[in-house]
């Protein structure tokens, strides 16, 4: 290693420290339950060109690193030391803020009376106004109804408070005294890096602290393309399906084709992906050339290949994106984005099942593909409002890389924390039945897929609200490769003091009566591998520890246990003699929901999606999804070209 790496390195180390003092402040100063337990919030250094050169690492998430900061920051000309920026609108930042509850945060730090760098904070918001507690909820059709939108304003303005932004976002929320607890933590992590930054341009100078931050971008940019050089040259497609957008049954197809160039840099274009959507799963990347909640497959896999840590902007230079105008993946004002993380999830599985052509065997299977955030609001006799966040319940990742999938854990939201029982039930008037794995919920396999979270709660106090957001994978559930099984869909039920259960699915808004207990479940990890090929002793330490059921292990893996629960040998070869091995696995295994759904509606889908371009954009989806339910309605399951492009005929004529 040179000198100048080496250098490098270190400047680097030191970076880290500062963003991650910057962590450890936010998340203790914090006011609502979601930051100091969950951790939604992060820290970075910024260029003045807007590129995020250290990104916090030790708490909070790391979903936006890299996440182009160019127009927050051209918001003003008039940068002054004590200057704070505010806002959380997607549009006007042109995707650098990606739904309204994520409150960004810019200050500019000055060396010798010319600025060196920004610092920057995020939080997420518990409440930020709009028609919902925690005004997040998938039927929202408009970002009008998801809060109160805040353009780049200056919150401090030479170190003085603009009292009048702050009583504009306490009137627009339900918890204006812990949100403004937790913005105050946000601006606290900012003057510490300007304080530590001021000490590293006393201690060296500003030119080499600025020479050493645009060097950490090359150093990431570096060794990203020398993992992505590794990646044979060549176009590889895979497509994806939400099974809907929550206020219609008509699913939203996402298109991603990945070529790797073979100098290091891969391109994913996503032309091809439906129109955007009069729901909240909307991704505001704002036709960005490069966006972190698009990419984030690709940043894990150069991240889990490299050597030390290399989180900063430097790595999104070697990924470009294609994106479609008006599309759900890169939607158009006043598209509802609340829910995009949903998006970004599919993307991050999506993206894997495209590098899997190209690397056989080299990445793991889908994952579960659902974040439900699960939010309690409560009012006292004041009518003072309090919004808590009362658990993500989250699936497993995909079994894969020599590994099984990691329980309760999802890749694309792996940094976020579960809230202790102990804090919730402290916080909010909620009592905790059941937070567990839960049984059988894993994509079978050689490495089986991680188990997803059962997580069952009571309301004690009856005036409350539940509102749960994120629910997905209900019907397609996450997907196996090369011989591995789909895991089990996620569920949402109620369970009533008379001990009868409904199903109440991805309804976002529930008012408990006395009695109810609420219970989500989170689906599965997708499996890696023939499940007969699994060592029956891993097996049996699953069914051991009450995570994989006896049938289960008998039927799927081919494994029976003797009454003292020592792995049958003799029983467990017969099985798995009698089972046989597919001589020619599946090499994708979408599950019984989707694989039902592409023989009986997909080409009949792709017809309706083609035919409905030529549409306006802001009619095209409209025209899509009565095509298609007019389809359903018309013509029975698997119609012929003809079928259907005679009945589009028709519609069209009937439209005109």
């Amino acid at each position: 290693m040179t000198s100048a790496a080496i250098n490098t390195e270190i400047f680097a180390n030191l970076f880290r420290a500062i963003v991650n003092e910057m962590g450890w402040i936010i998340q203790r100063s914090a006011h609502t339950t979601f930051v100091k337990e969950t951790l939604d919030f992060g820290t970075a250094l910024v260029t003045p060109e807007g590129e995020q050169f250290a990104v916090v690492d030790a708490t909070g998430v790391t979903a936006l690193v890299g996440v182009p900061m160019a127009p927050g920051i051209e918001a003003f000309a008039d940068w002054a030391p004590g200057d704070v920026a505010i806002t959380n609108d997607p549009y006007t930042t042109a995707g650098m803020v990606t739904h309204l509850n994520d409150v960004y945060f810019l200050k500019p730090i000055f060396a010798d009376g010319e600025l060196l760098c920004f610092a920057w904070a995020f939080i997420h918001c518990s409440d930020i106004g709009g028609k919902v507690p925690g005004s997040i909820d998938g039927t929202n059709g408009e970002v009008f109804q998801e809060g109160l939108r805040i353009r780049s304003t200056k919150l401090y303005r030479e170190g003085v408070l603009n009292e009048d932004v702050v009583a504009m976002i306490s009137s627009n929320c339900r918890s204006p005294e812990m949100n403004w607890g937790d913005l105050g933590a946000a601006v606290a992590g900012l003057n510490r890096a300007e304080e530590r930054l001021g000490q590293l341009v006393s201690r060296y100078d500003p030119a080499t602290v600025r020479s050493a931050m645009y060097g950490s971008l090359y150093r990431a940019e570096a060794l990203t393309k020398a993992v992505l050089k590794e990646i044979p040259a060549g176009s590889y497609e895979f497509v994806e399906y939400l099974e809907d957008n929550y206020v219609s049954p008509v699913p939203i197809r996402a298109k991603l084709v990945v070529t790797a160039r073979g100098d290091g840099t891969v391109e994913l274009d996503f032309s091809g992906s439906d129109p955007q959507v009069a729901s909240a799963i909307n991704m505001p990347a704002g036709g960005q050339k490069h966006h972190p909640m698009l990419s984030l497959a690709i940043m894990n896999f150069v991240v889990t290949a490299t050597e030390g840590r290399i989180f900063n902007a430097g790595m999104l230079r070697c990924i470009d994106l294609t994106l479609p105008e008006h599309s759900f993946v890169n939607a158009s004002f006043p598209a509802a984005c609340g829910m995009r993380v949903v998006t970004s999830m599919r993307v991050h599985d999506m993206t894997l099942g495209a590098l899997a052509s190209a690397i056989p065997g080299g990445l793991p299977a889908g994952g579960a593909g659902q974040l439900a955030v699960i939010s309690v609001s409560t009012a006292d006799l004041s009518g003072a409002t309090r919004v808590v966040a009362a658990n993500a319940v989250v699936g497993g990742s995909g079994g894969g890389l020599g590994l099984d999938g990691i329980s309760a854990t999802d890749f694309p939201t792996a940094a976020l924390r579960n809230i202790p029982t102990e804090v919730l039930e402290a916080e909010a008037p909620v009592r905790v039945h059941r937070f567990a794995l839960r049984t059988d919920s894993e994509g079978a396999g050689r490495l089986r897929g991680g188990f997803g979270v059962e997580y069952a709660f009571e309301l004690t106090d009856h005036r409350a609200t539940v509102v749960t957001r994120g629910k997905d994978r209900h019907k397609f559930a996450a997907w196996g490769v090369d011989g591995g099984k789909a895991a089990v869909p996620s569920f949402s039920l109620v369970r009533k003091a008379d001990g009868t259960e409904d199903n109440i699915g991805k309804q976002a808004v529930y008012r408990p009566h006395p009695g109810d207990v609420l219970i989500v479940g989170g689906g599965g990890g997708g499996g890696f591998g023939d499940p007969l090929e699994r060592h029956p002793e891993r097996v049996r330490h699953d069914i051991l520890d009450g995570l994989v059921s006896a049938e289960r292990g008998r039927a799927l893996y081919g494994v029976a246990l003797t009454e003292d629960g020592q792995v049958d040998g003799p029983a467990t070869a017969a099985l798995r003699a009698r089972s046989g091995k597919s001589g020619h696995p599946v090499a994708v295994d979408f599950g019984p929901g989707r694989s039902q759904w592409q023989a009986d509606w997909q080409e009949a889908y792709a017809a309706i999606a083609d035919w409905c371009r030529k549409f306006p954009p802001n009619g095209q989806r409209i025209a899509q999804e009565r095509a298609y339910l007019r389809t359903v309605e018309r013509l029975s399951p698997n119609p012929t070209a003809d079928e259907v492009l005679e009945l589009l005929s028709e519609l069209e004529a009937d439209w005109a």
